[in-house]
């Protein structure tokens, strides 16, 4: 990972660039940023430059080992449980092989994507006290090649507090060119005695420019990275799932138009009430990572039907791919109804993520679009 692969974050790789030319490399850093904006890649570029020197833009050996991830003075730590293979005390290098794979095919993934790609999708990753005790051991002995170490903590805020307490000590008293670099997309969960002790770097969100030219030099259509430019919020994670997963964008479709007309219904007709119940059923038994990405997907879709009710066809990407009448729909969306709209499916969104009950909170959340949507 270079820095010149790195979307946006110009005026960082510079303030980066410029404190490594100068020596002041702070031992520890925290990288906070959300999510898809490359917190992880281009901690990963700053570490090629500490580790491999002002030649760390060509491919020497030293530049080698960190594109292939195999620097003995690079280390890595990130959310990890046990699964069919590891049945106890995981810890990060046990999965190793799948960080790689994971890191070379998608260095913006999401922390939902490293879980699916070492089957722990339905646990929660952790870093624990075991993952602390490996890493204060290998921070504490001697570097390989005779220069710096570097540890790179990946989605930090699910280290847990017995874990940062034993890391803690070695940050407070680190030896001689050791430097960890903190990645997190929540920065408010890490506890406070690590945030005082790190300098932090605050990322800025993916503008939609800077996506649509990098989907463009990777080959997309101007038509599809224009559209998951502007759908993505500034992250490029979610602009390469619109660009590469139509079929689930049409089932999700689907699924918003048999949800709306439903809601529509009930005005006139109390009994539609029990369609809203079956499709709750149904949208229930979907895994909740789906039904998170589809309260994402109906949030965009409201706030695509605003833009079009108020004639910002320029800001319109989203193109039917069902009998879905979009014009007609846009017509009750409107500055009297989306902010209550958005707030429920945030809401809803939050408690799916909390592993609340799916069934209730889908149907409430129908219940209170069959009042909102008349409310324009």
């Amino acid at each position: 990972m270079l820095f010149r692969e790195i979307i946006g974050q110009e005026k960082i790789i510079e303030e980066l660039a410029r404190s490594y030319q100068k020596g002041r490399i702070s031992h520890c850093q925290l990288f906070s940023g959300s999510q898809g904006d490359g917190s992880l890649p281009l901690a990963i570029a700053y570490a090629r430059l500490v580790l491999c020197g002002e030649n760390s833009s060509s491919e020497n050996s030293c530049g080698l080992k960190i594109s292939e991830l195999k620097h003995p003075d690079l280390h890595f730590i990130y959310p990890v449980a046990n699964n069919l293979e590891i049945k106890s005390k995981a810890i990060s290098v046990n999965f190793l092989p799948q960080w790689r794979e994971f890191i070379h095919s998608n260095a913006y993934g999401s922390l939902y994507d490293w879980h699916l790609s070492i089957g722990i999708e339905n646990k929660q990753g952790k870093i624990g006290t075991d993952e602390v005790l490996d890493i204060v051991k290998k921070m504490s002995l001697k570097s390989y090649e005779g220069g710096w170490k570097v540890a790179i903590v990946w989605m930090a805020e699910k280290m847990n507090l017995s874990a940062t307490n034993k890391l803690l000590k070695l940050i407070e008293e680190p030896p001689d060119k050791t430097l960890f670099l903190f990645v997190s997309e929540d920065s408010s969960s890490l506890a406070e005695t690590l945030i005082s002790r790190c300098q932090i770097i605050k990322l800025k969100k993916l503008s939609s420019e800077k996506i649509y030219k990098e989907l463009i030099s990777r080959g997309y259509s101007s038509e599809e990275a224009r559209a998951a430019s502007i759908r993505s919020s500034g992250d490029f994670n979610k602009a390469l799932k619109t660009v590469g997963n139509k079929q689930e964008e049409k089932m999700f479709e689907k699924w918003f138009l048999s949800w709306v007309r439903s809601a529509f219904k009930v005005r006139t007709n109390k009994e539609a009430v029990i369609e809203l119940v079956g499709w709750s059923k149904t949208l229930s038994k979907e895994g909740r990572e789906t039904q998170k990405s589809f309260i994402s997907f109906a949030l965009e879709l409201f706030r695509q039907a605003l833009l079009k009710n108020y004639f910002l066809n320029e800001l319109t990407v989203f193109s039917p791919k069902t009998d879905f009448n979009f014009d007609a729909f846009s017509e009750f969306i409107t500055g009297q109804n989306i902010e209550e709209i958005s707030q429920e499916l945030e809401k809803a969104y939050y408690n799916i993520q909390s592993n609340g009950n799916s069934n209730m909170i889908f149907m409430d959340l129908s219940l209170k679009l069959t009042r909102l949507l008349h409310k324009s």
